[in-house]
């Protein structure tokens, strides 16, 4: 099952990220704990989107700042610099909404599923196992992980 939900994940994320902000996308793959934690060391906004339907989890999102700023910038149609915290964080929580509720749908399109309020949480709460995407970005990488 966790297999086919990656999989699902990475045609989502590449969706969002490729049409939302026009970033494209490449996936690391099986990276390790080191390299999940040096991107949970960089400057970064985390957040957490709970789920429920025929399985449950959540949906975590770890973006650097930079990579956070361009996403924010495209979107937007503004210079980064004029964007505050709260444009950053409805980027970040936007963004991982997207990426879930696409996925969701495309995993089994006949099931109903309900998505949570995403939130910004603090970097430590991000998970360090396998079940972690790295995602390349032209920028820096950035990281998704789901729980069931």
């Amino acid at each position: 099952m966790m297999k086919t939900v990656l999989k699902t994940m990475k045609t989502s994320i590449s969706e969002v990220m490729e049409i939302m902000f026009f970033l494209p996308v490449e996936f690391f793959e099986e990276p390790s704990q080191k390299e999940i934690k040096a991107i949970k060391g960089s400057r970064n906004k985390t957040c957490r989107l709970d789920f429920s339907g025929d399985c449950s989890g959540s949906v975590y999102l770890l973006v650097p700042i930079e990579l956070l700023s361009q996403m924010a910038e495209n979107i937007m149609g503004q210079p980064a610099e004029s964007l505050g915290d709260d444009i950053l964080d409805g980027t970040l929580t936007e963004t991982v909404n997207m990426m879930a509720g696409n996925a969701l749908r495309k995993l089994k399109p006949e099931e109903p599923f309900t998505l949570g309020i995403p939130e910004v949480v603090p970097g430590i709460q991000f998970p360090e196992t396998k079940e972690t995407l790295i995602i390349d970005t032209p920028g820096p990488r950035m990281a998704v992980h789901i729980t069931l």
